[in-house]
């Protein structure tokens, strides 16, 4: 009896119900890679997580080809979310005015196809709540359109005429994709 004992213990096979520590070991090994990458995609295709973006989006506003801007939206701190600069020419004086404003809501439809709520903080205008969506999935030709209260369009993608405009008066600068 005792023969087989040492036997046994010579080999450094330990069996704990039928299974050998060998198998175990590697069954931990493998639950610790796999659960490396199913973690990176579980947050990435389940929950539609967008972790960084920054995108620049050349617009019109107020459907009107003659006031186009540069809007930037992004998710990096401290800066404010949803920017906006516009170009518009009145009496062949060219004018610029930023706007900022307060994301609302912010719901995620898939990777980076984005449905938000938001409000000017600045807007001489008005302040009404602008809703739409921002779909940046293919980042070079990103789609916008958000409306406002009255379901007027307030800013959509820019229009031919509008990249006309841009290249009359502002050749130089680069409103995005």
């Amino acid at each position: 009896m005792e023969k087989t004992d040492k036997a046994l213990h010579g080999r450094m096979t330990f069996i704990v119900g039928g299974v050998s520590m060998k198998r175990i070991i590697q069954f931990v090994i493998y639950l610790l890679c796999a659960s490396l990458f199913i973690s990176q995609s579980y947050a990435e295709n389940i929950f539609y997580s967008d972790s960084d973006y920054s995108i620049k989006i050349a617009v019109t506003i107020n459907e009107n080809d003659k006031i186009i801007g540069k809007l930037e939206y992004s998710n990096h701190k401290p800066q404010f979310p949803l920017q906006l600069v516009t170009v518009g020419s009145s009496l062949g004086i060219i004018h610029v005015e930023p706007y900022v404003f307060e994301l609302l809501e912010k719901t995620i439809i898939s990777k980076n196809v984005h449905k938000i709520r938001c409000r000017p903080l600045n807007d001489k205008y008005g302040s009404t709540e602008i809703t739409g969506t921002i779909d940046f999935s293919n980042e070079l030709k990103p789609k916008i359109k958000l409306v406002n209260d009255s379901g007027h369009t307030y800013i959509s993608n820019i229009t031919a005429k509008g990249k006309k405009f841009h290249k009359k008066y502002t050749p130089n600068v680069w409103l995005g994709h």
